[in-house]
């Protein structure tokens, strides 16, 4: 029985305990890795599958010590409570749903970046210099809940450990996003379906708006990949272009513009782009000064805001 029934079908008492045997079990399974994101001299580890071990962390910046751990397990708990509550009882659901989830884990995006939370949470336990940056090795996932301060790579990390856990065969990727007006250094995710791959990013979602125009909902963006564009894609460095769309009233509509993305590379070069959609197209990866942040992403996102004083929003998400 997979653990998306066995959460739903099991008294609420054991969910605990169930999440427990398999996070337990994941992180045994999983692929060892010390460190994700960017390493030393330049170089990248842009790709990751399945769940992320508790011990490895995020290197979220080419500086030396912006990082964060893994080990946050609290909102695995939280989420497989949410899905009992909402009976959420399909993978399609839990992937659309989880872009809410995650929202409503780091908080609506505020004026606090992510080096401010961890220097002074570091600052305030701490009484040399030495004790300082020691503890700066400390920093974790779950410092940032209810900071407002999470963007591309905290999202898709927390994505990825749900979407592992509970048997979605799925990938961590940092590349670079272009939508239109602006790219940045980006993360996001991958899945498997039953006959092809998709894109899957919860940090440049798409909006769900009602007929009069107020937004109802933000979903994940899902971008279609075949077999061997998914190939192609993780392996060559190749862009993948996108329609970009939104839902009105629940139906699916064109905005009349495209996202790219690119897996391994921090900067798409455009010019050199071939037309129509053929793969093998080449980019630049520039790693100078790269943070793995996407300042359109808080573009997109602050249309939640719209959303943040509305404490129960539910029956709109679901």
């Amino acid at each position: 029985m997979d653990l998306l029934k066995r959460i739903l079908e099991c008294n609420e008492e054991d969910i605990d305990t169930i999440m427990q045997q398999a996070i337990e079990e994941a992180d045994f399974n999983s692929e060892k890795v010390e460190k994700l994101g960017f390493l030393n001299y330049g170089k990248s580890n842009h790709l990751f599958k399945g769940f992320i071990p508790l011990n490895t962390r995020i290197k979220y910046s080419n500086l030396s010590i912006e990082d964060y751990g893994m080990q946050t397990t609290d909102y695995m708990y939280e989420f497989a409570h949410f899905i009992k509550k909402y009976n959420i009882n399909t993978k399609g659901s839990l992937i659309h749903n989880l872009e809410y989830y995650i929202n409503s884990y780091f908080g609506m995006p505020g004026n606090v970046d992510r080096e401010q939370i961890f220097n002074e949470m570091a600052w305030n336990t701490t009484t040399t210099d030495e004790e300082f940056f020691a503890a700066l090795e400390n920093n974790k996932l779950g410092d940032l809940k209810n900071k407002g301060a999470a963007l591309c790579t905290e999202r898709s990390a927390m994505a990825q450990q749900i979407l592992s856990l509970f048997g979605i065969e799925s990938y961590y990727c940092i590349g670079c996003v272009d939508l239109g007006n602006h790219q940045d250094a980006h993360c996001f995710n991958i899945v498997k379906r039953k006959k092809d791959y998709a894109v899957l990013d919860y940090s440049c979602p798409v909006t769900s708006f009602s007929r009069e125009g107020s937004v109802k909902a933000l979903y994940p963006f899902v971008g279609t990949l075949s077999n061997e564009e998914f190939l192609e894609f993780i392996n060559n460095r190749t862009v993948k272009n996108f329609e970009n769309y939104e839902f009105i009233e629940g139906k699916r509509s064109s905005t009349e513009s495209e996202r790219l993305y690119v897996v391994g590379a921090f900067k798409i070069d455009k010019k050199k782009i071939k037309t129509g959609n053929e793969l093998g197209q080449e980019v630049i990866s520039e790693m100078e000064d790269t943070q793995l942040e996407d300042e359109t992403e808080k573009d997109i996102i602050a249309q939640q805001k719209q959303l943040q004083n509305q404490k129960d929003t539910n029956d709109q998400t679901l």
